[in-house]
């Protein structure tokens, strides 16, 4: 019986890393996070020894942290160790899909989602903005086309097609001084975003400047708006705003093939995404517009994925309930039966995800006098102070902001 109990031991303490428990662990750091208690979070991520099936989300969940905390230096070091570590899994992972079917798919290293994957190099695309260097953006955004243009393309899934990435590559290459490319990238934002006002200046401005007179007289009637040049001594306020906080998974049982199975999924979800309203402190306001709805991607991708998470499933189990019984008839019954008991025991969902991303990507712009401005930001859980800003004339000046 001494090696039944070690045995049952090993398997026990094999089951107890299962990578799943980071949801759980993290609970706390994310909770401070949300309070804007940034110290305190990432307190909690410096503490850990993360192994590697949850290396990618400790990651990414400290460069978001960072990234809100306005420390966008430290969450550039951070978000270019998650990218590369993301690369580096996306290939063949045999041993680790071999411990998936001893376990469960916890054990698989979380790698990202393609959706989360665009996210990461957008982060570092406002990284740089927030800095103030617009050519290092660049050429984030050039990194971001190559990588991901496929995600971006009509024929893409819709959570695929990225209007808020789209849109702010536009703004980056005209930043730059690219109005052409800045103007491809607009008319792709409005394929994903519709007749969006927001982009109305932008798609006159550009197809008048680069003398694409069809395409001017298109937009004119589209959007049933004339162009307005910028005054000389006005410069233009982008707010890039994070809303809300990700959908979260939870854990069902469904019965496929005779067999009862641990999956994730996704709560139905409230409806679109809320706007805010970004207004100047004696002056003008603006709505934000939502442009990238992240909980609807995350749904859509659980929903692409559940057909293999499933067929892993019960393969799983079916491997499992094998083992037990010759187990039991070869070896020892009491074992065998322990050995059944274990797999029910190992047969969880995998829950993890990107859990620091906003439920939503949204923007505002305003035009407005060259100076210093006082902002607020009214969100549907409260009104929050911004930092001053400095408008420069026929300048953009980039604000990052998070409300939850």
């Amino acid at each position: 019986m001494r090696a039944t109990t070690l045995f049952i031991l090993v398997v026990l303490t094999f089951t107890s890393c299962a990578g799943g428990g980071y949801v759980r662990k993290s609970r706390s750091a994310r909770r401070a996070f949300e309070n804007r208690k940034y110290d305190k979070a990432l307190a909690w991520y410096h503490k850990q020894k993360p192994g590697r099936t949850d290396r990618l989300l400790y990651l990414l969940d400290q460069g978001v942290i960072l990234h809100t905390a306005g420390r966008y230096q430290a969450s550039l070091a951070i978000f270019k160790q998650a990218i590369d570590l993301s690369d580096q899994m996306h290939g063949p992972q045999v041993a680790s899909k071999s411990a998936a079917v001893i376990t469960n798919d916890n054990y698989i290293p979380y790698k990202g989602e393609k959706f989360e994957r665009l996210l990461m190099q957008t982060f570092q695309v406002m990284n740089y903005l927030g800095l103030g260097q617009y050519q290092e953006a660049l050429i984030e955004v050039r990194r971001l086309h190559n990588r991901f243009g496929a995600f971006l393309k009509q024929d893409a899934k819709p959570y695929l097609q990225n209007a808020f990435a789209t849109y702010l590559s536009g703004l980056t290459w005209e930043a730059n001084g690219k109005l052409n490319d800045a103007y491809i990238d607009y008319k792709n934002t409005y394929r994903m975003a519709g007749g969006n006002p927001i982009l109305a200046q932008d798609l006159l401005r550009g197809s008048r400047w680069l003398g694409f007179l069809s395409d001017h007289q298109r937009w004119r009637k589209v959007f049933g708006k004339s162009y307005r040049a910028l005054p000389r001594n006005r410069g233009e306020l982008i707010v890039l705003l994070q809303a809300g906080s990700v959908i979260e998974k939870r854990s069902t049982e469904e019965r496929h093939s005779l067999q009862i199975v641990p999956v994730p999924y996704y709560p139905e979800l409230s409806g679109k995404p809320r706007p805010a309203k970004v207004k100047v402190v004696k002056g003008p306001s603006m709505q934000t517009v939502p442009l990238y709805d992240v909980d609807a991607a995350a749904v859509g991708t659980l929903r692409d994925n559940k057909a293999g998470i499933v067929a892993r499933a019960i393969a799983r189990l079916a491997a499992k309930e094998g083992a037990a019984v010759a187990v039991g008839k070869k070896i020892d019954k009491d074992l065998g039966v322990l050995l059944g008991i274990l797999v029910l025991a190992t047969n969880r969902a995998d829950m993890r995800s990107w859990l620091t991303l906003p439920s939503s990507f949204q923007v505002a712009k305003l035009s407005l006098p060259a100076g210093t401005y006082q902002l607020k930001l009214i969100g549907p859980q409260g009104e929050y102070t911004l930092p001053n800003v400095t408008i420069e004339p026929r300048k953009k000046r980039f604000v990052m902001e998070r409300i939850f």
